[in-house]
């Protein structure tokens, strides 16, 4: 199959809402939220407001894609020089009555982890790459190759561009869905003060 990311959706500003509502259905059992957020109702509300924010700050310095209109699953992406992102981009890119919903939700119980996570992120890779910000697919349309569609696509891409691609995970399982396109785990880190590990996984630019 030839992937290309004009075969996926670009989403624009006007889809943002329908794009979050896919990844609180994707990330409502996601390992971090469910360690913090251990109520099913709090979980489910705050996984939409963490898509929100994720996908204001991609569609505002990176690109974000849908597999079709139907919005099966969302992908959002970062280019070198923008990940990870900090305060200001957020206060760009994210209207200011999602950043205090978050914070009502409970956004600070995270704020450790995401720091350690930043940090480990610049530490492990300094130089030019391209970031898996956040992709999700919709319960309902998961293990019918909707992850592989919005990702083949961007690896290809980034492939002409010569350049690597970083990403993270706290799901074991995850990491082997990863490695399949071509990551690899470059570090395996406990979150201090926590039970989450964190793994960082990363595609080598492609020189051939």
């Amino acid at each position: 199959m030839n992937y290309q990311t004009n075969k996926l959706l670009r989403l624009t500003k006007k889809d943002r809402d329908a794009g979050a509502v896919v990844l609180g259905r994707a990330f409502a059992e996601y390992g971090m939220l469910q360690y913090y957020f251990q109520d099913e109702t709090e979980r489910h509300a705050i996984a939409v407001t963490f898509g929100f924010i994720a996908l204001s700050v991609c569609l505002k310095c990176g690109e974000v894609y849908a597999s079709s209109a139907k919005m099966e699953g969302v992908s959002a992406w970062l280019p070198p020089g923008k990940a990870p992102f900090g305060g200001w981009q957020i206060i760009r890119s994210v209207p200011l009555s999602a950043l205090f919903r978050f914070g009502r939700q409970g956004a600070s119980r995270m704020q450790a982890y995401g720091r350690y996570v930043d940090n480990l992120h610049r530490k492990l890779v300094p130089y030019p790459h391209w970031y898996l910000q956040i992709i999700g697919v919709d319960p309902k349309y998961q293990g019918q190759g909707f992850s592989s569609q919005l990702i083949r696509p961007m690896l290809e891409r980034i492939d002409r561009e010569h350049l690597p691609c970083f990403l993270e995970t706290n799901i074991e399982k995850n990491v082997t869905i990863y490695q399949r396109f071509g990551f690899g785990v470059v570090s395996e880190d406990e979150i201090p003060g926590t039970e989450l590990t964190s793994f960082s996984m990363l595609r080598k630019a492609q020189t051939a």
